[in-house]
């Protein structure tokens, strides 16, 4: 596995195809996700047309755990992204992530835009409000719930807290039979985790900045990507609103995550790169895919 010292941590990666031409394409994991050892096998096929640069957020699995949670934000991780990229000569590339990844390219756009040659935010919200609209009331619950996961990692440590998530899930989700994601892939998800890495990661995700204004001034070209059953959907719908010319796609019985009819999500990449390196117009919605 190689690693890259960037911004005072080590940062573990992997470029994917990186024998092909092309501007490259970064994708950033979800939080408690690890792409190097976890997230590779659902998005490793995107490398076949352009190089794919994938690898550990701080606080995740091979990259750097700084013990003190006031080491990590979200303007830390997207620093730590650009001196990532410093380090592997890669001047511009195509930035996206899913989840606590799309809050990190969303500040990644914001802070180094001459970086990005197009931006993809996909299941995530570039807010951060105590709003009484849809989107300020999701990320009210959502801080609540990711302070309440800090609070069980740190008293009964991970397995317990994903235990109890499961049996939250159990009562509460009504698409938890259709889901892709099971109790074993968690297990074998928080294997890669320290309860200091999830505690600090947790921590920006609650204390991210609040980038609704600062979005409006993105000018590369967007994509916005939900599922419909995903609780960030009120977010995505603002978030597609307040960015110029930016694309809105909603995948149709899909909820929170790539692995949700993932096919859809890889053709929803691939069909938004191809259109941006074709110099084809993005603005708009493309509405629920097909099927």
């Amino acid at each position: 596995m190689p690693f890259a010292d960037a911004n005072g941590i080590r940062i573990a990666y992997e470029l994917i195809g990186a024998e092909r031409d092309g501007t490259p394409l970064v994708m950033t994991h979800g939080f408690a996700g690890p792409a190097t050892r976890y997230w590779r096998p659902e998005i490793e096929v995107l490398a076949e047309k352009r190089p794919l640069l994938i690898y550990d957020v701080r606080g995740h699995d091979l990259t750097t755990v700084p013990a003190d949670p006031a080491t990590y934000s979200m303007p830390t991780f997207a620093a730590d992204l650009a001196g990532l990229l410093d380090a592997l000569g890669i001047e511009r590339a195509h930035v996206g992530g899913v989840s606590m990844g799309g809050m990190i390219t969303a500040q990644f756009a914001v802070d180094y835009p001459e970086r990005c040659a197009s931006v993809m935010l996909c299941d995530t919200t570039c807010g951060n409000s105590d709003g009484d609209d849809p989107a300020g009331k999701w990320e009210s619950r959502m801080r609540e719930g990711i302070s309440m996961l800090g609070h069980m990692v740190g008293k009964y440590g991970l397995a317990e807290t994903m235990r109890r998530e499961w049996e939250w899930k159990q009562e509460n989700d009504p698409h938890l039979a259709e889901s892709p994601y099971s109790v074993e892939d968690d297990h074998a998800r928080l294997k890669l985790m320290t309860p200091e890495g999830h505690i600090g990661a947790g921590r920006a995700i609650i204390e991210r900045p609040d980038l609704r204004e600062r979005v409006r001034a993105i000018a590369a070209p967007t994509m916005v990507m939900i599922g419909e059953w995903d609780d960030f959907l009120p977010c995505a719908l603002r978030d597609h609103d307040l960015i110029p010319g930016s694309r809105l796609v909603l995948r149709e019985r899909c909820g929170h995550g790539s692995r949700w009819r993932a096919e859809t999500f890889i053709a929803e990449v691939e069909g938004f790169l191809a259109d941006v390196e074709a110099g084809r117009p993005v603005a708009g919605p493309a509405g629920y895919l097909a099927g």
